[in-house]
């Protein structure tokens, strides 16, 4: 294309191609955010209470050891949720050679799975516990990684996108044994784990830097296999808790 003088208005015509879905969407968005500024909520005292801290209470967060955990293991796992679905396309075409079109309908089917393992889990959870249930889908999520790596091709591509099923629990499970018995300390502790979904933007790059030094993608999801193990370390030493999911 660059030597014909045609790339530049391929990319032109690329980048027309999501105007229209993102205008969409922000017309979306802004008539949602209208509706919630009309919507008159009821006031709830104690909730607005627990939001105001008193003196010190950050320097006493630092000190909720699991809260400090919890609040890693989520940067880790969204880094390998959004580095997973990121690259998931990119996997596809190298190692199956399949279209863009394809892989992007594959790219569907993580959704699908992800959305069968949440509501599917929750029913799981009345008899295991969710840390327990998280542990086994990290050490499973590092297997399949493991597949995805090694074998890379169609087995590995579809390993990949059972990943998915087997990470959907996992922030809310995270989110909740996080802020167990922060008491009115509940709404900070939730917010600091809500902040490392900054996991997403830092690893998902590093992602890509091993993929292009090794010029491997498949090399690339050493990082999420990585992150579920951290994952797996951090609910293997967690007190057993209610259904979260």
């Amino acid at each position: 294309m660059l030597s014909s003088g045609t790339y530049v208005a391929y990319l032109h015509h690329e980048t027309q191609r999501v105007v229209t879905p993102y205008l969409v969407l922000g017309v979306i968005a802004l008539a949602w955010a209208t509706l919630i500024a009309v919507t008159h909520f009821p006031r709830i005292p104690r909730v607005i209470e627990a939001a105001a801290p008193s003196s010190g209470s950050w320097k006493r967060l630092f000190r909720h050891r699991l809260l400090m955990y919890a609040i890693v293991a989520q940067f880790f796992y969204v880094g390998a949720q959004v580095g997973t679905w990121s690259y998931f396309i990119p996997y596809a075409q190298e190692y199956t050679h399949v279209s863009e079109r394809t892989a992007g309908l594959l790219l569907t089917g993580t959704l699908v799975a992800f959305g069968i393992g949440r509501f599917g889990s929750a029913y799981i959870m009345q008899w295991l516990a969710p840390a327990k249930l998280m542990t086994a889908y990290a050490i499973l999520n590092v297997l399949l990684l493991a597949i995805g790596i090694l074998a890379s091709g169609w087995y590995g591509l579809f390993a990949i996108l059972m990943t998915s099923f087997f990470m959907s629990i996992m922030y809310p499970t995270i989110f909740a044994i996080g802020i167990r018995g922060m008491g009115e300390e509940t709404n900070l502790a939730g917010s600091l784990i809500v902040m490392a979904i900054l996991g997403g933007a830092i690893l998902t790059p590093v992602m890509g830097l091993i993929s292009e030094y090794s010029r491997s993608m498949a090399a690339a999801y050493l990082v999420p296999a990585v992150c579920y193990l951290v994952v797996a370390a951090f609910s293997s030493q967690t007190p057993a808790v209610g259904t979260t999911a």
